[in-house]
């Protein structure tokens, strides 16, 4: 399990710092800090979801950005798997690389709206959700506003609606998904 942990976060370190042959214009000295705060969608997962991601634009089209990163996860709660009737605590902690499409669409002088679809393979602390594996995939989607204070900041908010799994076969995936608020800030570091 260590080494597979160690793994992952050389990995995301790479993939954030190694610079990327981009075919069209993007503005790579700038870094989004986004904040997701989620709620379960099932009664059956008592699940509440944290989670920090720091995005790093790689390329950029008109409408279309996409971007590099690694998200940083902590879930706490509990699940009722089937044909149970005990719940099992699956509070953990992951951490993994992801990658991030923007698309832009009714600009309105400094306001924007726009969709975000991000997937990334997180690596937990411990069997998530508890008789899962160690390891997910996190897929997010969802709409966002951003509001422009000047060409390098920018303040998103948002809706976000995630679902984790770790694609097996159901018995060994006891997946969840999760909705919320999603906050983000855009400036040049």
């Amino acid at each position: 399990m260590f080494r597979s942990l160690c793994l992952v976060i050389v990995s995301a370190l790479l993939l954030i710092c190694f610079p990327v042959t981009a075919y069209c214009h993007a503005a790579g000295d700038k870094l989004e800090l986004a904040w997701d705060f989620l709620a379960p969608t099932a009664k059956t997962r008592d699940l509440d979801t944290v989670s920090m991601h720091i995005f790093d634009k790689i390329s950029a089209t008109k409408n279309r950005s996409v971007y590099r990163g690694i998200t940083i996860t902590r879930v706490r709660g509990n699940i009722l798997p089937k044909d149970e009737t005990q719940r099992l605590d699956s509070s953990a902690f992951g951490i993994g690389p992801v990658y991030m499409v923007r698309n832009e669409r009714c600009h309105s002088g400094k306001l924007t709206a726009a969709v975000d679809m991000s997937g990334g393979f997180i690596i937990y602390n411990k069997r998530f959700p508890a008789g899962g594996e160690h390891y997910n995939f996190m897929w997010r989607i969802g709409p966002q506003f951003i509001y422009r204070f000047s060409p390098d900041s920018s303040v998103n908010v948002g809706y976000m609606f995630m679902h984790v799994s770790n694609g097996l076969h159901q018995n060994q995936n006891p997946s969840y998904n999760a909705h919320g608020i999603t906050f983000s800030f855009v400036t040049k570091f």
